[in-house]
């Protein structure tokens, strides 16, 4: 991930977490599916702006293999933005899948450690 992207992700994870800061109800119950298909689309929006063809297609693609069309994902979204009892364990849930992607990318990323005497 480009170091542009990464920055933009850690101020946007910075808000949310302002943004959740002081609610400590119980969290209704969230679909992951959801979840994980709403940080999917975040991430390619990142990689290849809104309005490429690319992102389009990327788009088109995240929706279709989560079971999502376009009319399904944006009615579910509205019902999340119009609850706020939804929407804030919603964002808690996608601060944590991106965390766990970028854990999972820098773990990748990390060189296999040496034992002492290799080259």
């Amino acid at each position: 991930m480009a170091s542009g992207n990464r920055i933009f992700l850690i101020i946007a994870l910075a808000v949310l977490m302002c943004l959740q800061a002081g609610c400590e109800k119980k969290s209704p119950t969230l679909d992951e599916r959801f979840v994980n298909t709403y940080t999917e689309l975040l991430i390619a929006e990142q990689m290849y702006g809104k309005d490429s063809p690319t992102a389009r297609l990327k788009r088109k693609k995240i929706l279709s293999d989560a079971g999502y069309n376009r009319e399904q994902f944006l009615k579910k979204a509205d019902e999340i933005l119009d609850d706020r009892d939804m929407w804030v364990p919603f964002q808690k849930a996608v601060i944590e899948r991106l965390d766990s992607l970028i854990e999972q990318g820098s773990r990748k990323n990390k060189p296999p450690s040496r034992r002492r005497g290799e080259d």
